[in-house]
């Protein structure tokens, strides 16, 4: 039996900056495989495949680490990191509105 994976529907924003910012980095980056960002930080091909395709919202210490892998620059991390605190809360009022859809309180 197939799992059904609802990361992308609760985290919109997240996923959508991580999508854009972070995994098309990396498959545009020449010889940075799954495999081989997975061997820079320490952890398994599964598991950025994983988050590639939206199974887990990684910890920010994670993204950090990809972020330093992939060769952002200080500037770039700071500016990534204000963009996903900024996603953080729109996926939060976002599943606030959701839940009071759920609810009837809409």
């Amino acid at each position: 039996m197939l799992k059904f994976n609802n990361t992308y529907q609760n985290h919109p924003y997240k996923t959508r900056l991580l999508d854009t910012e972070i995994y098309a980095r990396r498959k545009s980056t020449k010889g940075m495989s799954q495999y081989a960002l997975a061997e820079k930080i320490g952890v398994s091909r599964n598991c950025i495949y994983l988050l590639e395709c939206h199974a887990h919202i990684p910890k920010i210490e994670t993204i950090y680490d990809i972020m330093i892998a992939l060769g952002f620059s200080a500037e770039e991390r700071g500016a990534f990191l204000e963009k996903y605190m900024d996603a953080c809360h729109k996926d939060k009022v976002f599943q606030q509105e959701h839940e009071k859809e759920l609810a009837g309180a809409i």
